[in-house]
């Protein structure tokens, strides 16, 4: 009798647990959470397996102004943007520099603390935010696509993300509190939960804190929230609290710099843009090159989505896009190899983003539900900012876009007739279980490869402005005269290391004797010094991989459009020049 009611407890203790869990997550059955967390697990596995090998990669771009503000932060906290830096040719105040609010430097000084500020730690602090990426476009895809371990991983499979998770800037920050706050935010509609929506529009501020881009989560949820309840309620008040932070940053930025960083960074490129003078058929076309890059493995998904139709057209806007990219980009070039190559891929990539634009406007026209409102607008919201209100088109301006392009991907390949056929036991397929599957989860693995093959050139490149800065520090170190160099970015950061100069055009403070070394391919760098030398540049060479994310010469500019109308290309890439000047 006594093991009766023992059996009879623990069943009934477990049947109680398991109500519970099932009460906590009301839509969803109890053996499918299970599922959900096996998969969540998965995920950030795959993240944490997907970056590993990049943790040492070298700081690169603008890395070093996020690394210099976090250890300011670290000794003055209250004044993040409290010094001068040399980035634009001549020594300036930090806040007429950096463009970005100071949460996530912030970050990266309470990692420092504990792990230090080595590329290995930084790298590792920043394994975080982008596993609460993915997880958060996980769940985000589990509501709206139905299949979130498919969506987290081509997210994660995106060249745009996986290269912007090997930095320590503040974009993938930015991302993951983006796709938190609407996951929240549409929970908290769905349960009418006040302290969700209370965390949706805490993780909206901290965005905005984060990337100043963030603040466009307001007008978003705003629009979502209208579509979806069809009249004003009293929930959109929330969305004041961001609102409210921002102006208090305005505030007390504007007291403590002199003059409001908010505003001054809305104020920027919209006169960086009038000074470029860009015409707007460019921009638009390096805009449609640079989201088909960035996502690119949507290409894979293509052979699946609807009809023939769909494959003509793709195939006629492709070869209409073939002359732009070859007058515009291409026909300069001295190898018939390259010509082809940039051609190319400049049509390819802008006929795969006329495809993330239609996507959009497909779900948004066949659904016709608040939730395709919210992704048209995501889609389309950020690739007009990326676009038209920048001086220059950069692939982190795009990340943003990126779980919502893989969860209108799925959504339209679940959708389509070929899929239909497979499931249907169609001409398409064989077995259709196995058809399905298989063509859910192979487009994945050439997403994986070209995606991983795009993050190994941004970690040579990388590496060649520490390789370069180390070989000229065994090399003058120890010579009299000082050196100086040119050039910004990573390289600046490892150059700075030894004691070498940043050369400040206004105030050089050359003399003779002193050596000026110009890294050809870095930003604000000229090939005749302020000073006479004492005769033709010696020139050093560095090689580079089968890939370039960053290439003057073959029209490649992931950080940069002014680089080129290519997000990354895949040519015959020039190894990257270094000149060394002596001071007659």
């Amino acid at each position: 009798m006594a093991s009766v009611a023992r059996r009879r407890f623990v069943n009934g203790f477990s049947e109680r647990r398991k109500s519970l869990q099932v009460d906590l997550y009301p839509s969803i059955p109890f053996e499918m959470k299970n599922v959900a967390i096996r998969d969540a697990f998965f995920a950030t596995t795959a993240v944490i397996a997907a970056l590993a090998p990049f943790l040492n990669k070298a700081f690169h771009i603008d890395d070093p102004l996020f690394l210099w503000m976090a250890q300011q932060v670290s000794q003055h906290p209250s004044d993040p943007y409290g010094f001068s830096v040399n980035w634009y040719v001549s020594t300036k105040p930090m806040f007429s520099v950096m463009q970005n609010p100071p949460l996530n430097a912030y970050y990266m000084a309470v990692a420092a603390s504990f792990l230090g500020w080595s590329e290995l730690a930084m790298h590792g602090a920043f394994l975080v935010p982008a596993a609460a990426a993915v997880l958060g476009t996980f769940f985000l895809a589990q509501r709206l696509s139905g299949s979130p371990l498919l969506g987290a991983l081509l997210m994660l499979f995106t060249p745009v993300f996986l290269i912007s998770a090997t930095t320590v800037m503040c974009d993938i920050w930015l991302l993951a509190l983006w796709v938190w706050s609407v996951n929240c935010w549409r929970s908290g509609l769905e349960r009418q939960s006040y302290w969700l929506l209370l965390l949706a529009s805490l993780l909206v501020a901290a965005a905005a804190l984060t990337k100043y881009f963030g603040v466009s989560l307001v007008p978003l949820l705003v629009a979502y929230t209208l579509a979806r309840d069809r009249r004003l309620t009293s929930r959109l008040l929330f969305l004041v609290i961001p609102v409210a932070v921002i102006g208090t940053y305005e505030v007390m930025t504007r007291a403590k710099y002199a003059q409001g960083l908010f505003s001054s960074a809305m104020i920027y490129p919209w006169q960086a843009t009038a000074k470029a003078e860009k015409q707007l058929l460019g921009q638009f076309l390096t805009g449609l090159s640079f989201i088909g890059g960035c996502l690119f493995p949507a290409l894979f998904y293509a052979p699946f989505l609807k009809s023939r139709k769909v494959l003509v057209s793709g195939i006629a806007i492709f070869l209409a896009f073939l002359p732009s990219f070859y007058f515009g980009i291409a026909r300069g070039f001295a190898s018939k190899a390259d010509i082809i190559a940039v051609t190319v891929e400049g049509a390819l990539f802008a006929t795969i983003g006329i495809g993330i634009l239609a996507l959009a406007v497909a779900d948004l026209v066949q659904q016709k539900t608040a939730d395709s409102l919210l992704l048209s607008l995501w889609v389309f919201g950020t690739f007009f900012f990326a676009t038209a209100m920048n001086w220059s088109i950069t692939a982190r301006t795009l990340l943003p876009v990126a779980p919502a392009v893989v969860i209108l991907l799925i959504r339209r390949f679940k959708t389509s007739t070929a899929v239909a056929a497979a499931v249907t036991g169609g001409r398409f397929f064989g077995s259709a279980p196995k058809a399905f599957g298989a063509a859910t989860w192979w487009p994945l693995l050439p997403a994986a490869l070209v995606s991983l093959l795009i993050a190994t050139a941004d970690y040579k490149l990388a590496d060649t402005a520490r390789l370069a800065a180390s070989y000229f520090q065994n090399r003058f170190q120890s010579e009299p005269g000082t050196v100086w160099f040119e050039g910004h970015w990573g390289f600046q950061y490892y150059m700075e290391q030894w004691k070498a100069k940043p050369l400040d055009r206004t105030e050089h403070g050359m003399v003779s004797g002193d050596v000026l070394i110009v890294p050809l391919s870095n930003t604000n760098v000229s090939r005749t010094p302020p000073v006479s030398t004492t005769g033709p540049p010696e020139q050093v060479n560095c090689p580079q991989f089968l890939l370039a994310t960053m290439s003057p010469e073959m029209r490649a500019g992931f950080y940069s459009s002014r680089w080129g109308p290519l997000p990354w290309v895949f040519a015959r890439i020039p190894p990257e020049q270094y000149l060394i000047f002596h001071v007659k």
